[in-house]
């Protein structure tokens, strides 16, 4: 069984249950998770893993963020015998490419939304150092890497455009685990926005937008920034909003779950990012709820405008408006896009049938097909 060495700087955020989930869903493929911090054990749960920061200390762990020093990492690849890299953004991707030329393993590359949207003078402003790293050497991945895989079409415009190779970039969706899913239960009249707290989340945007609306009730999972600004506004409009924080994934589900529709109403952000997907608007719709969001990034690969949920312009609270009440007040379009959402996902976005087509690709890797 060939391995492949799945690399993320920090692996367990709660934002990112998407990438153990593809992890654990490799069959034909053993994946080890390498990473820059440590690991804890209830993260990996059962699966190999490798830190940098244990096994060569913090100092070379910084070095290796900045594109300092390609050693250590190079070392763990021959060590853990791995036959490909799979890493997770740009930044890991940029900060490891010198580590897979020298240790000679091919590397595959998952673009998310953020790492081929930001400029490259908000990469930069961002003032981490990864990133920095990434702005600096992201025309040699393009050359030197052996596999782009964005996570959606829009995102493979926007990495095609920055110079990433035609024939070396593949749309491949990562999927969710529909086995683990809770049962819906929704409570009527409610809604619910998961993510950060941040501008490119929209949650002014959706604030405004309920002023018109007694009786509902909103809950926001995730935190950030924008928190107290956002509490302030809540206030001042009046509206019935719930901050829950930071919460796992499982409690995340359970939230969605129990919510009559889920909106995210993304903007593109002040230096240009964008959402890959919505990882969330595919949960929300395995689970039969109905969706609204923006026309926006790659949210149209997730969300089938009229079919599966409701469209509309970025920053454009009226539309939202009239969007969330459509299906708040039509008890049947929202069944029937529950309906569709749910087959729709089903068919498109199954964890296990997309790994397997992602070892399909890396399979290729080791055969030439893909270079």
């Amino acid at each position: 069984m060939p391995r492949v060495a799945v690399v993320r700087h920090t692996f367990g955020l709660p934002s990112e249950p998407f990438v153990l989930s593809q992890a654990r869903a490799f069959s034909r493929w053993e994946p080890v998770l390498v990473s820059r911090d440590e690991v804890p054990a209830d993260v990996a749960a059962g699966l190999p893993s490798h830190s940098l920061v244990d096994a060569s200390g913090p100092r070379a762990a910084a070095l290796h963020t900045a594109g300092l020093a390609s050693g250590p990492l190079t070392t763990a690849l021959r060590s853990l015998r791995v036959d490909a890299v799979l890493a997770h953004f740009g930044f890991e991707a940029s900060c490891a490419l010198p580590a897979t030329r020298r240790a000679q393993v091919p590397l595959a590359t998952v673009f998310h939304g953020v790492d081929a949207t930001t400029s490259r003078t908000g990469l930069l402003r961002a003032r981490h150092v990864s990133w920095a790293t990434y702005a600096r050497r992201s025309r040699a991945l393009a050359h030197r890497g052996d596999l782009f895989l964005p996570v959606s079409d829009h995102l493979r415009q926007r990495v095609l455009g920055r110079g990433f190779p035609a024939d070396r970039t593949v749309t491949h969706h990562l999927g969710i685990d529909l086995d683990t899913l809770p049962t819906a239960d929704p409570v009527p009249g409610t809604v619910v926005h998961v993510g950060r707290l941040v501008p490119k989340k929209g949650h002014a945007t959706l604030f405004r937008a309920l002023t018109g609306m007694p009786g509902v009730r909103l809950t926001c999972v995730g935190d950030g920034p924008l928190r107290a600004d956002l509490t302030a506004l809540a206030a001042d409009l009046r509206l019935d909003v719930e901050f829950t924080g930071v919460l796992d994934h499982a409690a995340t589900l359970d939230r969605i779950a129990r919510s009559s529709l889920l909106c995210l109403p993304s903007t593109t952000g002040p230096t240009g990012d964008q959402e890959g997907l919505g990882q969330v608007l595919l949960e929300a719709g395995a689970l039969g709820l109905p969706v609204v969001a923006t026309r926006h990034g790659g949210i149209p690969s997730a969300v089938v405008d009229g079919a599966t949920g409701l469209l509309v312009p970025e920053q454009d609270p009226d539309a939202l408006a009239a969007a969330i009440r459509r299906v708040l007040e039509r008890p049947r379009l929202a069944t029937e896009l529950g309906t569709n959402a749910v087959r729709h996902v089903r068919e498109n976005f199954d964890v296990r049938v997309q790994t397997a087509r992602l070892e399909e690709l890396l399979d290729g890797l080791l055969d030439g097909s893909t270079r």
